[in-house]
């Protein structure tokens, strides 16, 4: 054997650094194919779901196309114009007004010996209705009594009792009445349901 030759088992190169770099590539490589595959999916989805949508939406269309077309045109027509009047109707009831219920409250509360000679009816800047009246009683105290009546109204506001003196020609006790009168009792609405006098002052009348 040769003395100057020498044998070296140490390797010249690292052999496991070249097997992690490969490694390392190779999953790196594994996860990007398996990014670009679920992209093709996800859009793949993406574009079948969207030609169902517009598939159903056609579909659709076509289907309410087909019922109106079903319908004559003409009477859908006849229709929404009735049901407009309808509602016109009904606004123009719920907000006309029949100033005829307040001779109804008026004959309701008024006392047997008091009569009245002069009535006015005005509607405010507010819609607040208010009356007038001039009349005469046989004494003080049936006035006092008419006074206690009208107070105790539920529709007749602020009533005030005015300009009382006694009559020199008749002898009878004279005196004015202003009174605001609630909305709701000169709603023509309410006067078609009530046709008589309204049941909340009629049942406390006092005769005398």
């Amino acid at each position: 054997m040769d003395p100057q030759a020498t044998t070296s088992f140490i390797p010249k190169k690292p052999l496991v650094g070249e097997s992690r770099r490969g490694s390392t590539f190779g999953l790196l490589m594994l996860a990007c194919i398996l990014i670009f595959i679920m992209s093709l999916v996800a859009a793949g989805a993406t574009f079948i779901y969207e030609q169902y949508l517009n598939s159903a939406i056609t579909s659709k269309s076509k289907s309410l196309t087909a019922y109106q077309n079903a319908f004559d045109k003409g009477v859908i027509q006849d229709l929404v114009r009735t049901d407009s009047l309808i509602n016109q109707s009904k606004t123009l009831l719920a907000t006309h007004v029949a100033p005829s219920a307040i001779f109804d409250l008026l004959s309701s509360q008024t006392l047997e010996k008091v009569q009245f000679s002069k009535f006015e009816y005005s509607v405010g800047d507010s819609g607040v209705a208010v009356i007038h009246l001039d009349g005469s009683a046989d004494s003080f105290s049936t006035i006092a009594l008419q006074s206690d009546q009208f107070g105790a109204s539920k529709v007749l506001k602020d009533t005030i009792f005015s300009n009382i003196n006694i009559s020199a020609e008749t002898g009878r006790v004279t005196f004015s009445i202003s009174a605001g009168v609630d909305p709701s009792l000169t709603l023509f609405s309410r006067t078609v349901v009530q046709t008589s006098s309204v049941p909340d002052d009629a049942s406390s009348s006092t005769q005398i």
